[in-house]
C-alpha cells in the first residue's frame, strides 16, 4: 500500500476499512488531541477523558468495516466520546454536578466546536516552518512574551515579533485568527 497523506487522502477509507495500521494512526495523530479536549470539558479529568478516548478508538477500530467516510468515522468518535463521557459524568453523581455544574447540549455543541477548531488551528500551526510553530506555540499556548520567547530561542525580540506576524499572515489566509 502506497504512504497515506493523510485523513483527505482518496484512499483512506479503504484503508481504514482494511485494517492498515497507517490509517489507524493517520486518524488517531488528527483526532486524538480534540477528541481529549471535548471529552475533558464534560468529564472534568484528563486521564478519564483520555481513557474515554483511547477506548472510543479501540470500538472504532473493532467496528471499521462499518465505516466509509472520514466525515462519517468523525462524527462517530464524537458520538462515542460524548456518550461515554456522560456516562462517566453521571457516575461522578451530584458531587460534579455541584463543582461543574449541569452538563446541556449547548455546552456539549459548544465544546464540540471549540475541538474542531482547535484541530484545524492545529493542522494550519503544524503546517507552518518549525521556527514559526515554536514562536507560535511558546506566544498563544504558553503566553510567554517576546523578550521570553528570544531568550528562549536565542534570538532577537525583533525576529519575534517578525515571526509572529508572519504566522499570522499565514493563519489568516486560512480564516482562522488568534
Amino acid at each position: 500500500m502506497p504512504r497515506l497523506t493523510g485523513i483527505h487522502d482518496p484512499l483512506f477509507a479503504s484503508a481504514f476499512r482494511e485494517g492498515e495500521e497507517q490509517a489507524f494512526d493517520c486518524l488517531f495523530r488528527e483526532y486524538f488531541t480534540p477528541l481529549t479536549w471535548f471529552a475533558n470539558s464534560i468529564v472534568h479529568d484528563e486521564e478519564a477523558a483520555r481513557d474515554i478516548v483511547q477506548d472510543a478508538f479501540v470500538i472504532l477500530w473493532q467496528r471499521r468495516k462499518r465505516h466509509g467516510h472520514v466525515t462519517a468515522i468523525a462524527a462517530y468518535l464524537y458520538r462515542m466520546v460524548r456518550n461515554h463521557s456522560l456516562k462517566y459524568r453521571k457516575r461522578q453523581g451530584r458531587e460534579a454536578m455541584k463543582e461543574f455544574g449541569p452538563v446541556t447540549e449547548a455546552t456539549i455543541e459548544d465544546a464540540m466546536i471549540a475541538a474542531e477548531t482547535a484541530r484545524e488551528l492545529y493542522q494550519v500551526v503544524n503546517s507552518l516552518s518549525p521556527a514559526l510553530q515554536k514562536v507560535v506555540k511558546l506566544f498563544y499556548l504558553e503566553g510567554l512574551s517576546n523578550a521570553e520567547i528570544a531568550g528562549q530561542l536565542h534570538i532577537q525580540a525583533d525576529t519575534v515579533t517578525r515571526q509572529r506576524l508572519r504566522a499570522l499572515l499565514a493563519l489568516r489566509k486560512t480564516k482562522i485568527s488568534l
